[in-house]
């Protein structure tokens, strides 16, 4: 299943996160996400970006905590929108 712009999507441990943006960067995908409560409001100051990673047919994503990254994607996904 692809990952959709506007769309929420859970983690394991039941986050729960609103993609904003989407960027391919390097031969992968990346996506701006921002957290949402139990009540599936947006919580404006949890920010992340996540690496989608496909394994098998099933897709995962883990967050980007490599700063020099974060910034070139940061960057890439601003001049984006």
């Amino acid at each position: 299943m692809k990952i959709q712009i506007n769309s929420i999507i859970t983690l394991e441990n039941q986050e729960k996160y609103m993609v904003l943006n989407e960027t391919f960067y390097e031969g992968k995908h990346y996506y701006l996400v921002m957290g949402m409560d139990e009540n599936k409001e947006i919580i404006s100051s949890k920010v992340a970006i996540f690496l989608e990673e496909i394994i098998d047919e099933d897709v995962y994503v883990s967050k980007v905590e490599d700063s020099k990254l974060i910034i070139e994607l940061t960057k890439l996904l601003k001049s984006q929108l």
